[in-house]
């Protein structure tokens, strides 16, 4: 799904007279026209088109020319289709029969109340915020804003818990659909708007839009749909960065024996991305994402190594030296998921930071950062389970949920605005209660990890990196876990800016 980022890094030039890339075949002319007709009017445009129009006596109004028609209500509208969608698609498998959902269903929930639902962990972590994105892209394909759009995660989130499914609704799967979909709609969002040109015609036009649609349903739904998919005009400012660079990986991982020195001599492969959408701790603050990281590991052990995004929230330089240096204050927000062979852990969190930008000449910078905050619901695989349940048997959970915090610090070296070496310490704290929900315990993990980038070629790298995780769990009634674990990564890079 993400990988789908990888566009040339020369789609974040500012307008197509500064991008060539974008100078494309134009055999096929797209002029605007009136809203076609599409498989998706039924749920995405009849049913809200009266109530939209009627939003404003003149018709919808854009924050930009080429920016999406303002219509908060078709974005609630769509916003409960997206769970009528889900819902019903759920129900072409004959033995799902917990989303044959009927008044009496609903009345049940919402007299149950809220409880701790047993999904398994990469359904409750990826799966929730996935589906919690697009409730979020309704209101920004919509032309809400960042605040405005979140709302509509909950709604859509609390809608479905209480009448998207028999089970009863799940707390667990609220917060992380909420906030989870908040950080992954917005990423996706923005990473739709890196290979969107609306400046562009013809057929890569057209190849384009499909593109982004992948990466943002929502929004390219909505543009086919009006028209706005075929309509020449500027793209919105505030949706294409002033750079970014990405890292592209392929290569290999040597997984070590949990509390052993030895590394299997068999190697995992793996593909990687890394994004820097504009810079989180140095770049001038505007608005909630204006700068976001992405990090991605498909393989190398599991199907998901490692997902995390760092979107900004908010920033403030605290004092610049132009010349030498400049410091940073952010908060950001965090979504994470890891599995590494030692610990497999998913969770939402804030953290607030400080950076410092360091240039100690004109082609070289060296950003340093740290950051804490709180995580306000985590989930981490039980250290006591040695074998796995069926699905969704109660008494069988591999995991536990709580809240905790958050701490990370790094550094990053960069020659003419190409990482060099890279180093990063990140850890958290969980604690759960059996009362709550899981096993009573205190849940510590850390990794420690450096990456060098060595030139190889143009734009191509060889990459040499290595973790060192380590996982301290000490339960209450339980015997305490401690396991550890080495990793060695060898890599071909692509870097782009």
């Amino acid at each position: 799904m993400l990988v789908c980022v990888l566009a040339p890094s020369s789609l974040s030039a500012q307008g197509p007279a500064e991008n060539p890339a974008v100078d494309l075949p134009r055999a096929i002319t797209l002029v605007p026209d009136p809203a076609p007709a599409a498989p998706f009017s039924g749920l995405f445009d009849a049913a809200s088109l009266a109530a939209a129009a009627a939003e404003t006596a003149d018709g919808p109004r854009r924050a930009c020319e080429g920016c999406p028609p303002r219509r908060p209500v078709r974005a609630i509208v769509q916003t409960l289709a997206v769970n009528v969608l889900f819902n019903l698609g759920a129900r072409l498998k004959p033995e799902n029969a917990e989303y044959k959902v009927t008044l009496s269903s609903w009345w049940d929930n919402l007299k149950h109340g809220f409880e701790w639902d047993y999904n398994s962990f990469s359904v409750n972590q990826v799966g929730h915020p996935y589906q919690g994105s697009l409730y979020f892209n309704t209101g920004r394909a919509n032309g809400l804003s960042f605040w405005e759009s979140a709302p509509l995660v909950a709604l859509g989130s609390a809608s479905w818990e209480y009448f998207g499914e028999r089970n009863p609704a799940a707390i667990n799967d609220f917060v992380t659909t909420t906030l989870g979909g908040i950080a992954l709609g917005e990423m996706l969002h923005r990473a739709g708007w890196l290979i969107r040109d609306s400046g562009a015609t013809g057929r890569g036009r057209l190849f384009r839009e499909l593109a982004a649609t992948v990466l943002d349903p929502m929004t390219g739904a909505n543009r086919f749909i009006t028209g706005d998919a075929s309509r020449v005009t500027e793209n919105p400012p505030d949706l294409k960065p002033a750079f970014t660079v990405s890292d592209f990986e392929l290569g290999v991982q040597w997984n070590g024996e949990v509390n052993e020195r030895a590394v299997n001599a068999t190697g995992e492969p793996f593909v990687g991305l890394r994004l820097g959408y504009n810079d989180v701790y140095t770049s001038p603050f505007k608005q909630p994402y204006d700068a976001f990281a992405l990090t991605l590991r498909l393989g190398g052990g599991s199907a998901v190594s490692e997902a995390a995004i760092r979107g900004r929230l908010y920033g403030r330089v605290l004092g610049a030296d132009k010349e030498k240096s400049q410091s940073q204050f952010y908060v950001a927000q965090a979504y994470d998921y890891q599995d590494n062979g030692v610990f497999e852990y998913g969770g939402q969190s804030v953290v607030v930071g400080l950076s410092r930008l360091l240039q100690p000449s004109d082609s070289t910078r060296l950003a340093v950062f740290g950051a804490a905050g709180p995580i306000v619901l985590g989930a981490i695989r039980s250290g006591l389970v040695t074998v796995e349940p069926e699905e969704g048997d109660p008494n069988k959970r591999t995991y536990d949920f709580g809240p905790g915090a958050e701490f990370a610090a790094g550094a990053a070296l960069r020659v003419r605005g190409i990482p060099i070496a890279r180093a990063s310490y990140g850890g958290f704290y969980i604690r759960t209660v059996s009362a709550v929900e899981g096993v009573s315990g205190k849940h510590w993990a850390q990794v420690l990890r450096v990456d060098l980038l060595v030139p190889l070629w143009r734009q191509f790298r060889i990459g040499l990196g290595g973790d060192y995780i380590n996982r301290a769990t000490y339960y209450d009634n339980s015997p305490d876990v401690h396991q550890w674990m080495p990793q060695l990564r060898v890599f071909l890079a692509k870097v782009s800016r």
